[in-house]
């Protein structure tokens, strides 16, 4: 038997296995860590605007609205390039627009929530991520959301923890938990 001849796909389905949890955790790392530095666009974006966000973007967008002002699609996008410009007040507007055509879209729920956030609407912004919830209990966009509002934010430890718990226990493959959970108990002790 040659011993640098692998077994076959015995060995690599664990390391799928245990690689795309991974991966996604990561992914969900990088936009709670970038959310929570006060950055980052509407978790949503990419599926809803695969445009730039600049004027010339808005404009585009605001023309289609002209022949299609029933599409909530198209008010996400123009709330998503505003969000972009860090508009904060049209990209608000622009999700509500949207949301009065789908009021149970989670995806511009939390993308309301995170411009209302921005904005310094703290309240608000957990309405929406709530809303959101509701409207799709599976959302973790929006529970990562939450935590971190509570967390960072607002600095409200009993939420933060509520929310921390749920989250650690539906998606445990997220890492930087404990980072989280730090800054919790930093803002139960302070």
């Amino acid at each position: 038997m040659n011993a640098l001849v692998s077994p076959p796909d015995r060995s690599r389905a664990p390391l799928v296995r245990a690689v795309a949890p991974l991966l996604v955790g990561a992914l969900l790392g990088f936009i709670g860590g970038y959310f929570a530095a006060g950055g980052g666009r509407p978790s949503s974006a990419a599926e809803i605007d695969r445009g730039g966000g600049g004027q010339g973007r808005i404009a585009s967008l605001q023309s289609e609205l002209q022949r299609d002002p029933e599409s909530s699609r198209l008010w996400a996008a123009l709330g998503n390039a505003y969000y972009d410009r860090e508009d904060w007040d049209h990209a608000i507007e622009a999700y509500e627009k949207a949301l009065r055509k789908a009021p149970k879209d989670a995806n511009v729920l939390s993308d309301l929530g995170a411009a209302l956030r921005n904005r310094g609407e703290f309240r608000r912004a957990v309405a929406s991520f709530e809303r959101a919830r509701a409207a799709d209990p599976d959302h973790w966009q929006s529970l990562l959301n939450l935590v971190l509002i509570h967390a960072f934010d607002s600095r409200e430890a009993g939420p933060a923890q509520r929310h921390f718990d749920e989250l650690k226990r539906r998606y445990p493959e997220i890492p930087n938990l404990g980072r989280i959970q730090e800054q919790i108990s930093r803002v139960r002790a302070g």
